[in-house]
């Protein structure tokens, strides 16, 4: 008697362009002379994914599918507009991480067994912006919006049904969690610091 197949590999990852309210226009701002999407993208490529933006707004200057997200309603919201056209299987990611590395992209794939996939940062933070999601219902994930809910709440409803496996702290460097969300946030690591805050949230 055989076992289960394997999970089919991840290669496909979408990252979130939202409004960014705190500091317009982040995506495109400069750190060491490359915008922070630019930045994460280039990472993202080096690690073999195949990568859809999925943005409130146009996009413009790269060379990448580009997803419209007519919701609005955050990382949720974009997270529905995915399901409707993903394969069963992919990353999530923030469009302000600038340190993503091609190392936690390894590490996760090795790490996948069908299930999402969301690592803990070292202060047990869920980096939900920075996970793999499978196998997820957009019934499901358009029912927890509809309440006024968000990410994190459809990934505790998730892991309450035996559905997500959790990435513990210390597997993955904690530098790759690191967004971006206000100015105070980007002056930071122009100084060559992390901001003092949980990073990697529901934003």
């Amino acid at each position: 008697m055989t076992g289960a197949p394997p999970p089919v590999g991840v290669d496909r990852a979408y990252v979130l362009l939202g409004r960014a309210h705190r500091l317009p226009g982040k995506f495109y701002r400069s750190l060491d002379g490359e915008s922070l999407l630019a930045r994460e993208l280039g990472a993202l490529g080096r690690a073999g994914l195949r990568v859809t933006l999925v943005s409130v707004r146009p996009v413009n200057g790269f060379d990448l599918e580009v997803l419209r997200d007519p919701r609005d309603a955050g990382p949720l919201g974009a997270l529905c507009t995915v399901l409707g056209r993903a394969p069963p299987s992919f990353f999530l990611f923030g469009g302000d991480m600038p340190f993503v590395s091609e190392r936690a992209v390894a590490t996760m794939r090795r790490r996948y067994r069908g299930r999402t996939l969301v690592p803990l940062s070292a202060d047990d933070h869920w980096q939900v912006l920075h996970a793999i999601y499978a196998n997820v219902p957009i019934e499901r994930a358009e029912q927890v919006l509809h309440r006024g809910r968000g990410l994190r709440d459809l990934v505790a409803e998730l892991d309450l049904d035996g559905e997500v496996d959790w990435l513990a702290a210390g597997r993955l460097d904690e530098r790759t969690f690191t967004d971006v969300d206000t100015p105070a946030d980007l002056d930071a690591l122009r100084a060559g610091e992390v901001p003092a805050r949980p990073l990697g949230g529901d934003k």
